[in-house]
């Protein structure tokens, strides 16, 4: 039989050099990756350089943004919501058409009405209403029918901004 050699004394540990050496590779490695992310300057800001003209729009263009902005600017939440106070669902009155005119600030609503008191009442009610700086009756038609609305009139409503 052979003898055994049995050592109950502890293994050494490894070398502080190797712990260093790895962290060091590590370290190496993650700032060698991150040079590879790092955009080439030059390169990318190539586009930069260019200088890119813009020429100025014609006094037709100009207009025609005037145009559309002042269209977009007038209160149509406004009028939408005092519109809808106005001829609420117990009103005596009901709206049919609404054409709107921006560029002159202007909207002409068609509708029906029970009776012509209902009708004479509602230009006061309209200029009572925030975005309405005039409202006009236009015109006023008893119709001989079996419905509950038989006063047919036009009213035209000018809102703020108009000229």
């Amino acid at each position: 039989m052979k003898p055994l050699a049995i050592d109950f004394a502890p293994r050494r540990a490894l070398p502080q050099r190797t712990g260093w050496l790895a962290g060091g590779a590590s370290v190496l490695l993650a700032a060698v990756s991150s040079l590879a992310w790092l955009p080439a300057l030059p390169v990318e800001a190539s586009h930069m350089a260019e200088v890119i003209t813009r020429r100025l729009p014609n006094a037709a263009e100009a207009q025609a943004a005037d145009a559309a902005v002042e269209a977009l600017n007038l209160p149509w939440l406004d009028t939408l919501d005092a519109l809808a106070e106005v001829f609420c669902e117990n009103s005596a009155a009901v709206l049919l058409n609404l054409e709107s005119d921006a560029q002159h600030a202007v909207i002409r609503l068609s509708g029906e009405a029970r009776n012509g008191d209902a009708v004479l009442a509602l230009p006061a009610k309209l200029r009572a209403a925030a975005p309405f700086v005039a409202a006009k009756l236009l015109s006023q038609d008893v119709q001989d029918s079996a419905s509950g609305w038989p006063v047919r009139f036009a009213i035209e409503l000018r809102l703020r901004g108009s000229a």
